[in-house]
């Protein structure tokens, strides 16, 4: 068999591993956690530039409301993001559902662990009638309008009182009030609001929350899945210093005419070689429990990769230069 057959079939092996399903879900989840992160800290640093200042709301340019309806727009439509990809990863982890006529509602789509697990831990997480109302704010910027802002600076003072210079944004009630598929923990909300909504103390309140149920729910998924995910780890990373070695390079550098140097191919192939030998080699066959309770090993499916170099006197070399 050659180098390049070998390569392939163990690309192939990998690619079959439920554990590479399990880390491309891992890899989807830090991307939407990383971009509602993103998005909440964009949004407050551009707020910053005004609440807590002592800049008037008439000095600030046009482009400052623009941007905070922008930014505000993306924070939420993130909420929604992170949610439903955390929805769509647990669904495939614990897939199982119970029959319609046990369902609270027949077109209830929710399985086993999201029933007894997950909707739990969100209420307790999410109930609160302000964080219901930015999951409905959601669905009102994203189907009905984005909501407006208002953007002021209120002075006062008094006798014997200190003056108080105080910015503002908050999304314009009267734009609020058009909405009319609100919740009734939202209408609630609502209700104990008077006049424009304050929401930068919404936000902040959700971030935190949000934080602490993301590592709640990572450290679910990643126990129900370790052991397939760490098979595919082991076997990719394995496969990864086996191909380092195959593929090692001198170095260049331009007093030798863009040609190899002389002596650093031996060199970097001998300290990738060093490196494998360090990671080691994992055979990984699955122990299963006999009817006695006698562990039993399975047989490997992954054999350990061959010595770099054994196809360079049949084959094209792995490198170029040898």
């Amino acid at each position: 068999m050659s180098w390049a057959v070998e390569r392939e079939q163990r690309l192939e092996h990998l690619g079959r591993l439920p554990g590479k399903l399990h880390h491309e879900r891992f890899e989807a989840l830090n991307r939407a956690s990383r971009l509602f992160s993103t998005n909440g800290v964009e949004l407050t640093n551009h707020i910053a530039k005004f609440v807590g200042t002592l800049q008037h709301a008439n000095n600030l340019p046009d482009e400052f409301e623009h941007e905070t309806v922008r930014l505000f727009h993306n924070y939420i439509a993130s909420v929604a993001t992170l949610r439903d990809i955390q929805r769509a990863t647990h669904r495939k982890i614990w897939p199982d559902k119970p029959p319609k006529d046990e369902r609270p509602k027949p077109d209830d789509p929710r399985t086993y662990w999201e029933m007894e697990v997950y909707s739990p831990k969100v209420v307790e997480m999410f109930g609160n009638d302000d964080i219901q109302f930015l999951f409905d704010l959601r669905n009102c910027t994203v189907h009905h309008s984005v909501p407006m802002v208002s953007i002021g600076t209120n002075w006062s003072w008094g006798q014997n009182q200190p003056f108080v210079h105080a910015n503002n944004v908050a999304l314009k009630r009267s734009e609020l009030d058009k909405y009319t598929k609100w919740t009734s923990a939202s209408k609630r909300f609502l209700k104990s609001q008077h006049g424009d909504v304050d929401f930068l103390p919404l936000l902040e309140e959700y971030s935190k929350r949000a934080r602490e149920f993301f590592q709640w729910f990572w450290e679910q998924i990643q126990e129900a899945v370790r052991l397939e995910v760490e098979e595919y780890y082991r076997k990719r990373s394995e496969f990864d210093h086996w191909l380092s070695e195959e593929q090692a390079k001198p170095d260049f550098q331009q007093q030798y005419g863009g040609n190899p140097m002389p002596g650093t191919l031996r060199r970097n192939r001998a300290r990738a070689h060093a490196e494998r030998c360090a990671f080691g080699t994992t055979g990984w066959g699955g122990i299963t429990v006999d009817s006695k309770g006698v562990a039993v090993v399975g047989e490997s499916d992954w054999c350990p990769l061959p010595a770099v170099g054994k196809y360079r006197k049949d084959d094209q070399p792995a490198s170029e230069w040898t």
